[in-house]
Protein backbone atom coordinates (compact mmCIF):
# COMPACT_ATOMS: atom_id res chain seq x y z
CA UNK A 1 0.00 0.00 0.00
CA UNK A 2 1.29 3.74 -1.05
CA UNK A 3 1.51 6.05 1.04
CA UNK A 4 0.52 9.59 -0.70
CA UNK A 5 2.46 12.49 0.20
CA UNK A 6 1.09 15.61 0.91
CA UNK A 7 2.57 18.93 0.45
CA UNK A 8 1.66 22.18 2.81
CA UNK A 9 2.26 25.36 1.00
CA UNK A 10 3.42 28.18 3.70
CA UNK A 11 1.45 31.44 3.65
CA UNK A 12 3.56 34.92 4.38
CA UNK A 13 2.66 35.76 7.67
CA UNK A 14 1.33 39.88 7.82
CA UNK A 15 3.71 41.96 10.22
CA UNK A 16 2.25 44.04 12.52
CA UNK A 17 3.06 47.47 12.93
CA UNK A 18 4.90 48.42 16.49
CA UNK A 19 2.24 51.23 17.11
CA UNK A 20 -0.93 50.19 18.81
CA UNK A 21 -1.79 48.31 22.09
CA UNK A 22 -1.09 44.48 21.49
CA UNK A 23 -4.40 42.34 22.98
CA UNK A 24 -1.97 39.19 23.82
CA UNK A 25 0.59 41.19 25.79
CA UNK A 26 3.00 44.06 25.30
CA UNK A 27 6.73 43.76 25.10
CA UNK A 28 8.59 43.57 28.49
CA UNK A 29 9.36 46.89 28.85
CA UNK A 30 5.23 47.82 28.57
CA UNK A 31 4.39 45.34 30.84
CA UNK A 32 7.15 45.94 33.35
CA UNK A 33 6.05 49.82 33.13
CA UNK A 34 2.20 48.67 34.09
CA UNK A 35 3.46 46.46 36.79
CA UNK A 36 5.32 49.25 38.49
CA UNK A 37 2.14 51.73 37.56
CA UNK A 38 0.12 49.38 39.14
CA UNK A 39 2.38 48.99 42.64
CA UNK A 40 2.29 52.37 43.25
CA UNK A 41 -1.08 52.64 42.50
CA UNK A 42 -2.19 49.90 45.27
CA UNK A 43 1.10 51.59 47.61
CA UNK A 44 -0.91 54.96 47.48
CA UNK A 45 -4.33 53.43 48.35
CA UNK A 46 -2.85 51.17 50.99
CA UNK A 47 -1.44 54.74 52.64
CA UNK A 48 -5.37 56.16 52.58
CA UNK A 49 -6.41 53.34 54.48
CA UNK A 50 -4.08 53.24 56.45
CA UNK A 51 -4.92 56.76 57.53
CA UNK A 52 -8.25 55.98 57.38
CA UNK A 53 -8.83 54.96 61.25
CA UNK A 54 -12.56 54.07 61.10
CA UNK A 55 -11.81 51.49 57.99
CA UNK A 56 -8.66 50.23 59.45
CA UNK A 57 -10.57 49.21 62.57
CA UNK A 58 -13.37 47.29 60.05
CA UNK A 59 -10.37 46.06 57.78
CA UNK A 60 -9.19 44.43 61.64
CA UNK A 61 -12.18 43.00 62.81
CA UNK A 62 -12.85 41.28 59.22
CA UNK A 63 -9.63 39.77 59.10
CA UNK A 64 -10.10 38.25 62.26
CA UNK A 65 -12.99 37.04 61.24
CA UNK A 66 -11.56 35.52 58.15
CA UNK A 67 -8.32 34.03 60.42
CA UNK A 68 -11.04 32.21 62.57
CA UNK A 69 -12.51 30.66 59.62
CA UNK A 70 -9.61 29.90 58.28
CA UNK A 71 -8.53 27.92 61.40
CA UNK A 72 -11.24 25.94 61.57
CA UNK A 73 -10.78 25.34 58.04
CA UNK A 74 -7.33 24.03 58.68
CA UNK A 75 -9.08 21.99 61.56
CA UNK A 76 -11.45 20.50 59.90
CA UNK A 77 -14.82 21.89 61.03
CA UNK A 78 -17.37 22.85 58.88
CA UNK A 79 -17.93 27.17 58.75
Amino acid sequence: MAIKKTTTKSTPTKKSSSVGISILGGNKADMRKWEIESAMSTSQRASEIQKNAKLMNDVKKMAAEKAKEFTNIAAGKKI
